[in-house]
Parts: structure tokens; sequence; C-alpha cells
């Protein structure tokens, strides 16, 4: 009679081969989970952006996107600005409200900080009436590795790039 199963040596050897294996594979895999959720945060960035400006077309008035909490990291809110001051008032009509994947970081510069406002002709526009641009980047977890950056021109139309984001701009 035959018994059947594994030795203790097979067993160590697929043991050993399977732990080698994953010791190659989980980075890259984190790596592309990491990238996942930065496409899908800024997919729904463009998305609010462009809902923004649709919005503000459509309505013939001043439509703004501003930061929850102060800080685009934590997802935004769309919303019509009665008072044109630029934020979230008592009162105003929310619109959308998004909260993006869990991104290591997003930084934007000093046009946009506190607000992405456009007006009737679907136009980014300042509160004081002068063209808004800038750059909304999304950083990586991983140093080095490329981030993504929404980029809205004096216009107000928003294009994406996937570049590297400096180092100053993204918190270790």
């Amino acid at each position: 009679m035959r018994c059947r199963g594994f030795t203790l040596i097979e067993i160590m050897v697929a043991i050993a081969v399977l732990a080698i294996l994953l010791s190659i594979g989980l980075p890259a895999f984190g790596s592309l989970i990491d990238n996942q959720r930065m496409d899908s945060s800024v997919n729904s960035l463009l998305r609010s952006i462009n809902q923004t400006r649709t919005e503000a077309t459509r309505r013939n008035r001043h439509v703004t996107m501003a930061p929850l909490s102060g800080d685009w990291s934590n997802g935004w809110s769309i919303f019509i600005d009665a008072n044109n001051n630029g934020a979230l008032d008592v009162g105003e009509t929310v619109l959308h409200e998004e909260q993006p994947a869990r991104v290591h970081h997003v930084h934007v510069n000093s046009p946009l900080a506190s607000y992405l406002r456009y007006n009737a002709q679907g136009e980014s526009e300042l509160l004081n009436g002068g063209f808004q641009s800038g750059t909304f980047s999304f950083c990586p977890n991983e140093a080095g590795a490329k981030g993504r950056q929404v980029i809205i021109n004096r216009i107000g139309r928003a294009r994406l790039q996937a570049a590297e984001i400096p180092a100053g701009n993204c918190p270790s």
C-alpha cells in the first residue's frame, strides 16, 4: 500500500518558491494600486471641473468649486456662489460634493488654493474678474514615481498630464 501526499522537503520548497514570487510581485502590485487611486481621483476631479463649467454656462451665473475643510485632498463641493466670495456659505445651493479615492496628497498652486470659479461664459475667473489658471498635482505614494497633474489654462479648460511632482510639493 502506497501513501499519497507530500514530503516535508517538497512543501518547504513550494513555500520558498511562493515567497520568492510574492516578494517580487507585491511591490509592483502596490504601485499599481497607487496609480489606480491617483487615476480615479484625477478622473473625479476632471468630471467635477467639467460639471462646474457646464453648470455656470447653463445657469448663466458664477458657479464655484471649493475644497472641503480647506484641503483639496479631502474632496470638494460645487455650489452657486450667490455672494461671490469664493467660499461655501450658509444658504448657498450645493450642486455636488465629492470625496476622491484615498490619495497621498493633492498640491494646488496659489491661484486655485481656495476655489475654482467659472463665469457664465465658461471661463475660469478670479473674484476680482481676472483670469484664473493653475495646477492640481496628485502626489504618488512612492518617491520618484510619476504623479498626475490637472492643468487649468487661462480660459478654463482642463488638461491632464503625468509628471514628476517636485518633492517640496508632496509631504513625506
